[in-house]
């Protein structure tokens, strides 16, 4: 049976009368406690994204004899590709039930989903969703790394799910390198009058550092205040975000946005997002891992794709980790058949500026 026959036949758009028939499907498969059964979260992610659309939620549903037995969730975004401004949409939440799987509904889910923008881009997906989207046709980009700063490297080792090569490497480097390392970036950015500034909210002044930061990253999903107000300040999570401007005099050259997760009782900061002005990176970063070493955390952690950081945060002493902290984080891209030339510039990961706060990757914390 075709992907356009399975369309005809009981893919839509979620509509509220779903809500009964969706919980149930989603309790069975996600689990009882799982954050898609939250209202407030469903509410803020489907509702109040800044892109969301006029047709409804960016969430379709396969149903059979009234019964929900899969769907396929999306989160609308503005996606900058050179100079030019896109639809594009975060590919999340994938499921089939098991007695449904290879007849044609993750394919058609995913089809929907994929031909509503320009760009579908789907984030640290499982295994069932990748080898769907590969038959599919998306384009693999590899994996989203995870950079890793120790600050104290005892007891970071102790709660570390790596041993052996890691172990010592850092045993090797030691925390008085570690921290003369982070003390001389972080006393160059002090001289430069570059200071780290604690905020409640974000505010206006982002929109000029996204007007300023964005034309270095060739493809990069918008950043101003609406996003980070929807991503970070109206999330029912915005709580468990502190959100800081590093600036010089009243400029705010870069923002970072960090998460302190507990890793077997030890805690970790995780850098969830962050945007920077030309040349103002190692000063953000080396202001984090200052203020991470003076509380306490046993290590700093960013995921993220960016080819203008690699070099950079390695010089700090940010261990690169291709295939992360458990798992790999694909990425895969599925430019729209009437965009053929974006498979260009968005095939090329070296093209791509991606954080934890892209898709649903921010959503839960580490060890959860």
């Amino acid at each position: 049976m075709s992907v356009i026959d399975w369309k005809q036949r009981g893919v839509g758009r979620y509509e509220p009368d779903d809500r009964a028939a969706l919980d149930a499907f989603q309790r069975a498969h996600f689990g009882a406690e799982a954050i898609q059964l939250c209202p407030d979260h469903f509410h803020w992610l489907f509702e109040e994204p800044p892109e969301r659309e006029h047709e409804g939620p960016q969430l379709w549903l396969c149903k059979r004899n009234g019964a929900v037995v899969g769907q396929q969730g999306g989160i609308p975004f503005a996606l900058k590709v050179g100079e030019r401004n896109r639809r594009a949409s975060w590919a999340i939440d994938l499921m089939v039930a098991p007695e449904w799987r290879l007849r044609g509904v993750g394919p058609a889910l995913s089809e929907t989903h994929s031909s509503a923008s320009d760009l579908a881009v789907s984030l640290s997906m499982t295994e069932a969703a990748y080898k769907s989207y590969k038959r599919a046709g998306w384009l693999d980009l590899g994996n989203v790394p995870t950079y890793l700063r120790v600050i104290d490297p005892l007891r970071c080792l102790r709660v570390s799910p790596y041993g052996g090569g890691l172990a010592k490497l850092v045993a090797r480097i030691g925390k008085p390198a570690l921290a003369t390392a982070s003390m001389g970036y972080g006393l160059s950015a002090k001289l430069l009058g570059v200071r780290l500034v604690e905020i409640d909210r974000f505010d206006y002044r982002v929109d000029d550092l996204w007007e300023a930061a964005s034309p270095q990253h060739p493809v990069i999903a918008r950043r101003d205040w609406a996003f980070l107000n929807w991503r970070f300040d109206t999330t029912p999570q915005a709580d468990r975000f502190r959100r800081f401007y590093v600036m010089r005099g009243e400029t705010v050259l870069a923002y970072v946005v960090l998460r302190v997760d507990h890793w077997k009782g030890e805690p970790v900061g995780v850098i969830c997002d962050y945007l920077a002005r030309p040349g103002w990176l190692v000063a953000a970063f080396s202001l984090m891992t200052e203020l991470a070493r003076r509380q306490g955390m046993v290590a700093l952690m960013c995921r993220t794709l960016n080819a203008q950081a690699a070099r950079p945060l390695s010089m700090m002493g940010f261990l690169c980790l291709k295939n992360g902290l458990h798992t790999p984080t694909r990425m895969m891209v599925r430019p729209a058949l009437d965009q053929p030339e974006l498979a260009g510039p968005t095939g090329d990961p070296k093209n791509w500026f991606v954080t934890v706060a892209d898709s649903d990757m921010g959503f839960k914390g580490l060890g959860e």
